[in-house]
């Protein structure tokens, strides 16, 4: 599933294509992606609007339209946004093609089809914005703000709570094994037995590795895409994702794999001591 940084690349490059630009018509190939409401309804919602901006909450993309409309998209597992500046043709899994002026295209395509697609009216209150804050979108994130939301689920293991969307949105998999490993901290430590020191540490290595991410373009291993459709950079920075009985660039010890928040988790556990 693509995570803040590769939301964040999409939304970058969706923001310099599409900002001020009109959606004439779309075509839908399938709509198990709308949420709410019936593919005419959504034309007629969408249709004849101005992009006027593009934001991210979290893992979603927010597409504000003139006439006070808000589209919001999940990816979800395998969701792709490709922009096309000439006519192209719809791909296998292409569910829909928006077309926009001088004859641009945005496709959407979805192997699984389980991405989401919501429409939101002046006044209704956007789905992410029951989100935790976000620790590239929220001017406000600080090591303050992280220590009084970790005080808040001092029972909780570290990693199920980055995970959790509530607390901190953004992150999945990818990015919290690889924070966790930056700081030397296992994921299965309950947060009431971090020392301060470490949840700065933490911190940090959250904030770092997000950056990173973003400035890789993203990881792709099998789905992810940015918006031309190249992969991601990251995936060949990755310090124990998917490296399972590979040797720990820090200590030289094997990388394990281990279930931690029913999520397959990378270690290294001489660097990260329960």
């Amino acid at each position: 599933m693509p995570e803040l940084p590769e939301v964040e690349c999409i939304v970058r490059d969706l923001r310099e294509c599409l900002t001020g630009k009109l959606i004439r018509r779309m075509d839908f190939m399938f709509f198990q992606m709308l949420r709410g409401v019936k593919p005419d309804d959504f034309r007629r919602k969408i249709c004849g609007k101005i992009i006027s901006q593009v934001k991210r909450r979290g893992k979603y993309i927010l597409i504000f339209l003139s006439g006070d409309t808000v589209l919001e998209i999940h990816l979800r597992m395998t969701g792709r946004l490709l922009y096309h500046s000439v006519p192209f043709s719809p791909g296998k899994y292409t569910g829909v093609i928006f077309y926009l002026q001088n004859e641009e295209q945005l496709h959407f395509e979805d192997i699984r089809k389980f991405g989401t697609f919501t429409i939101y009216e002046k006044g209704e209150q956007l789905r992410s914005f029951f989100l935790g804050p976000d620790p590239v979108e929220d001017e406000f994130f600080s090591e303050e703000l992280f220590l009084k939301i970790l005080e808040k689920r001092p029972h909780s293991t570290i990693k199920s709570f980055l995970l959790d969307q509530k607390n901190i949105a953004g992150l999945g998999n990818i990015y919290t094994d690889e924070s966790l490993f930056m700081a030397g901290i296992h994921p299965s430590r309950k947060v009431n037995n971090l020392t301060t020191e470490e949840k700065k540490y933490l911190f940090e290595a959250v904030c770092q590795t997000l950056k990173e991410g973003i400035c890789s373009r993203g990881t792709s291993f099998s789905d992810y895409r940015d918006l031309w459709g190249n992969e991601g950079e990251f995936q060949k920075k990755l310090k124990v994702y998917r490296r399972v009985g590979e040797p720990c660039v820090r200590c030289r010890g094997t990388v394990e794999r281990k279930v931690v928040a029913g999520r397959g988790t990378y270690i290294c556990p001489s660097c990260q001591p329960l």
